[in-house]
């Protein structure tokens, strides 16, 4: 078992959801040959890059998997590769952490240091992915759905969708903002718990049918015609979280992992 490159995949399995929680697209690149400013092709355990305001960055993971802690001189060799290029980030990460030297050089030379205690679990990124994208603020537009969501005295999300027991326990979603927004209303006028429309980004999207997963909670799609006039009146349908994913995700099957 090459215990080296097992831990680059889990390495590069956390990194990828991390960089990955509102579907940014960033392409984290194993084991590539960069060339330097001196003309030396020098390997990079994991690299990435992306464009933040017009400006690239570019970031180079390299990971240590020893029974002791890292010491100075692998510090020192990936300084070495750094300093070889222009503007490129470095990350070194150490499952059994590093000896003193090896961690002053490094702070010294603006590495950013890991140990294996400092990444993220399972479900602490699942619960971050969720935290971030599954409670949608004012400023997302649905692509193409919108949901009603309870809302604190300040305005903010609770993270609480509206649900309605009929025809069974569902959570509504809807294809017209101004749909919703006719639900709203009637929902606002006459109970005490105060919600507001917001759309479902196609990250959002995700987060939702995740959370719906998990809660074992059934989705019915609602949207109006000449005949439904009241603001409480729908022609609507369920939607097994399976076709909502199939249909509406971009046709890509979500794996929550």
């Amino acid at each position: 078992m090459n215990l080296g490159k097992e831990f680059e995949e889990y390495i590069k399995y956390i990194f990828s959801h991390i960089l990955n929680v509102k579907d940014e697209g960033i392409e984290l690149k194993e084991r590539i040959k960069l060339t330097g400013i001196s003309g030396v092709p020098h390997e990079i355990d994991l690299f990435y890059e992306f464009d933040k305001s017009g400006f690239i960055h570019k970031v180079a993971i390299e990971c240590k998997n020893t029974k002791r802690p890292t010491e100075k001189k692998d510090i020192l060799d990936f300084v070495g590769k750094l300093n070889d290029f222009r503007n490129v980030m470095g990350i070194f990460i150490s499952k059994n952490g590093f000896q003193s030297g090896a961690k002053e050089f490094g702070e010294k030379h603006g590495l950013i240091l890991m140990e294996k205690s400092d990444l993220p679990t399972f479900p602490q990124m699942l619960a971050d992915r969720l935290k971030t994208v599954a409670i949608p603020d004012e400023s997302y537009i649905g692509e193409p759905f919108w949901v009603i969501m309870e809302i604190d005295k300040d305005n903010k999300n609770t993270g609480t969708y509206y649900g309605t027991r009929n025809p069974f326990v569902h959570v509504p979603i809807y294809f017209s903002k101004r749909h919703a927004e006719s639900m709203l209303n009637v929902l606002n006028e006459k109970g005490k718990t105060k919600y507001a429309v917001r759309g479902l980004t196609q990250f959002a999207l995700r987060a939702f049918i995740i959370t719906m997963k998990f809660m074992n909670v059934r989705v019915m799609i609602c949207m109006k015609d000449d005949k439904t006039t009241r603001p409480t009146d729908f022609f609507a349908f369920e939607i097994s979280l399976e076709e909502l994913e199939r249909q509406y995700y971009y046709g890509e099957k979500i794996n929550a992992t």
